[in-house]
């Protein structure tokens, strides 16, 4: 039995109700299913709707990850281009360089406190690589470090 048209549409709203996609993530899986013509139209159908946005979707997606995993700005920006977010919505919507230096404060401060162990140098290190896997440029990954640890980084390696 052949799907019916409106099975696209009623399949894509399926899937926003899951979570919040991306025009681009919602397209690859109606794909897997319909026709290039039926996914066309279901997409046209809930844009006129409301229901997809792809700058609503990266507001959302970056609010997301400031709470259950903040990130800087660099690993934002590749993510949000994976899910297929235009670079023009990615720059309206990353964070501030003050929002981005907290949140990378807040990160170490928890994790400092699973270091409070471990050697000098050592801690160091992985305060900083921490930081960096998580996307946080390095002038501020140094000046995080160096704030919570009241050492003067630039200066001690260079």
């Amino acid at each position: 039995m052949e799907p019916k048209k409106t099975d696209a549409k009623v399949y894509a709203l399926k899937l926003l109700t899951i979570r919040d996609r991306s025009v681009q993530e919602l397209r690859e899986r109606l794909e897997r299913r319909f026709s290039k013509d039926e996914t066309k139209e279901a997409l046209d159908y809930l844009e006129q709707l409301g229901y997809l946005d792809d700058l609503r979707f990266a507001t959302n997606y970056i609010q997301y990850r400031n709470r259950s995993r903040p990130t800087g700005n660099y690993l934002l920006r590749l993510e949000l281009r994976n899910k297929g977010i235009a670079d023009e919505y990615i720059d309206q919507v990353l964070n501030a360089p003050d929002a981005e230096y907290e949140l990378a404060l807040s990160v170490a401060k928890q994790r400092l406190g699973s270091l409070e162990r471990v050697e000098a140098l050592a801690r160091i290190r992985r305060l900083y690589g921490l930081l960096q896997r998580r996307g946080f440029p390095s002038t501020i990954v140094r000046r995080v470090v160096g704030e919570l640890l009241d050492r003067d980084l630039e200066n001690e390696y260079n």
